[in-house]
């Protein structure tokens, strides 16, 4: 794996993981169903739950429990279980690469991942077959950024000609 730039080594070094209770499922509805949609995340109550609508699709995370009992079942596809974890930092939304070696190390580890990102932390999901490796995977990238000083600026960017920083506007 590149070196991580060190900034992005800072903040993984300020990193908490924490893992939402419960199972997730991922589901894709038709966007007539959006309404019926938004009104189960409503009713979700403090656990995590994501909604995105695009134009060709709704896509949900919602926690088993709730999936079990909703009746979009028959509209939806769905896949799960997940588990959800949260890289506990808050970002600013200027942040560039925080992410990628979080990617980077669970894709090398043969860990397939969902990103999903809220205002101020970013979430993945991992099947739950896969949840204790993925965790350890994460707790040694947190580990390492830990232990290291700072390394040398642009390591990680300039391996990674994808991303390029940015220059750090304060947003409304």
């Amino acid at each position: 794996m590149p070196k991580l730039d060190g900034e992005i080594e800072a903040l993984w070094a300020r990193t908490t993981l924490r893992v939402a209770a419960g199972r997730y499922y991922l589901v894709g509805l038709p966007m007539r169903m959006l309404p019926k949609a938004a009104s189960l995340v409503a009713k979700a109550q403090r656990r995590f739950t994501a909604l995105i609508a695009e134009p060709d699709e709704v896509s949900l995370t919602i926690s088993e429990r709730a999936w079990r009992t909703s009746t979009l079942k028959k509209h939806a596809s769905a896949s799960g279980p997940f588990r959800v974890i949260t890289f506990n930092l808050e970002l600013d939304a200027a942040v560039v690469g925080y992410f990628a070696p979080a990617a980077w190390r669970l894709a090398g580890a043969g860990i397939s991942i969902i990103p999903q990102c809220g205002f101020r932390k970013d979430h993945v999901l991992v099947w739950e077959a896969d949840l204790k490796k993925a965790m350890e995977v994460l707790k040694t990238l947190i580990a390492d950024s830990k232990a290291r000083s700072v390394a040398p600026s642009g390591t990680w960017l300039a391996a990674n000609s994808t991303l390029k920083p940015r220059s750090r506007k304060k947003r409304d």
